[in-house]
């Protein structure tokens, strides 16, 4: 009568790759995605426990400018929470709120040709938050992540 165990004659040995390592598994790479997991569960409920919080809303805001004289501008946010708003101005204006407090920070503004290029995040064990306000010339006509976002007035 069999247990459901197999002999150990019955178990397949590892394989091995050119550099004679035992390859992993299916059993230990599961283990190791369970184990990370639950690594980053753990990191996450220990920053909400200590009262880390993060909000855009209370940040100190920072500015830059970039001149242009485009009739288009194609914006592009990653995801990031951005208003876009049409003014009397002949420039354009990026104004960011970011607060974080974990993670490492990325932050970018560039403006090269008529693609102007927004980011604010963080990677790793992250917890931040950003927004945006752009302001443009009221000529411009804007597309927003590849969507037309205002037409040139």
């Amino acid at each position: 009568m069999s247990s459901g165990v197999p002999s150990p004659a019955q178990v397949p040995a590892p394989t091995l790759n050119s550099t004679s390592i035992p390859t992993p598994t299916r059993t230990s790479r599961t283990a190791a995605s369970v184990t990370a997991a639950a690594v980053a569960f753990a990191a996450v409920a220990v920053l909400g426990l200590t009262g880390c919080s993060v909000d855009a809303k209370t940040a100190k805001p920072e500015s830059k400018r970039f001149p242009y004289a485009g009739t288009s501008l194609k914006l592009q946010t990653h995801e990031v929470a951005t208003k876009l708003v049409a003014t009397d101005r002949k420039d354009i204006k990026v104004t960011r709120w970011f607060d974080s407090a974990a993670g490492t920070v990325h932050l970018k503004w560039t403006l090269k040709g008529d693609i102007l290029d927004i980011d604010a995040g963080c990677s790793g064990l992250a917890l931040c938050d950003a927004r945006f306000t752009v302001e443009v010339p009221k000529h411009l006509t804007v597309t927003k992540d590849g969507h037309q976002a205002l037409k040139a007035h």
